[in-house]
């Protein structure tokens, strides 16, 4: 499949879209320290920092490796961001984030479903990775909930000086 910037992704409660400058300001307001505390990210307020990403995700997405969407609910609001990364014919990787207003209510493992039914109509791949910080409980649940298996553990950096243990689920699929 060729992925395309008109692509629209309908949960029950969200329209899942690729990410666009319009966005911007609602990403630097909530892409929090709080927010990132479980991913690799430190966020600074920097609204350069977002148009970087969002020109580079819109680049991967015309290079149809990766699909960085925002979350909207019914009211256009925004939510939060979500991604298939690293598109191969071996494997996809999974990864979401949400304002902190928007957590606990089901939202992540609502569009993590939808990702994963879009990939299997639309691409051929071995697994699904989804990585996730061993200290991050509710984040660990989505997979756990969605048929992933725990397949490795690793550290990835943070900062200078502090790491995330991360674990790494797998969804595996016959080809």
């Amino acid at each position: 499949m060729i992925l395309h910037k008109n692509i629209r992704i309908k949960t029950d409660r969200l329209v899942l879209k690729p990410v666009e400058e319009l966005y911007i300001d609602d990403i630097n307001t909530y892409f929090t320290t709080e927010v990132t505390r479980y991913m690799p990210f430190n966020p600074d307020g920097d609204r350069n920092d977002i148009l970087v990403f969002v020109k580079e995700s819109k680049k991967l997405l015309s290079e149809n490796t990766d699909l960085v969407m925002v979350a909207l609910d019914g009211d256009n609001n925004f939510m939060g961001c979500c991604g298939i990364h690293n598109i191969t014919e071996e494997s996809v990787e999974l990864g979401l984030w949400l304002k902190k207003d928007a957590q606990g209510i089901g939202l992540g493992t609502e569009i993590i479903a939808a990702l994963i039914e879009f990939l299997e109509h639309n691409f051929t791949f071995k697994y699904i990775i989804y990585p996730v910080d061993q200290e991050n409980t509710a984040s660990r649940k989505i997979p756990e909930k969605l048929g992933f298996t725990l397949f490795k553990k690793y550290q990835k950096k943070k900062s200078p000086s502090s790491f995330l243990n991360i674990i790494e689920y797998r969804k595996q699929y016959s080809v």
